[in-house]
């Protein structure tokens, strides 16, 4: 494979992180229109990632976090269905 075949993921600057919540949602958003067997729920995202319901239920809850891999596993399926260069991130609205 060549650099031109493989998607570019997105980077994050120091402080930042992803919004989980919005991430699965792009997701599911980016699916909508397809036909039913297309569409992406959260139990299809988990199925995706090798993880259960529950995993992908605390994510959209935002009452965990993905560890390393599962997080590279989801950006990828992001990244896949959505075409998106912009991680969706946390706002901080006390910063200045």
């Amino acid at each position: 494979m060549t650099d031109q075949t493989l998607p570019r993921l997105p980077t994050l600057q120091e402080g930042e992180r992803i919004d989980w919540d919005r991430l699965l949602l792009d997701i599911q958003r980016s699916t909508w229109l397809a036909d039913s067997s297309q569409r992406m729920s959260l139990e299809a995202i988990a199925e995706a990632c090798g993880r259960s319901y529950s995993w992908a239920w605390a994510l959209k809850n935002l009452q965990s976090e993905p560890r390393f891999h599962d997080a590279l596993m989801l950006i990828g399926l992001w990244v896949e269905k959505t075409g998106g260069t912009e991680l969706p991130l946390y706002r901080d609205f006390n910063r200045g």
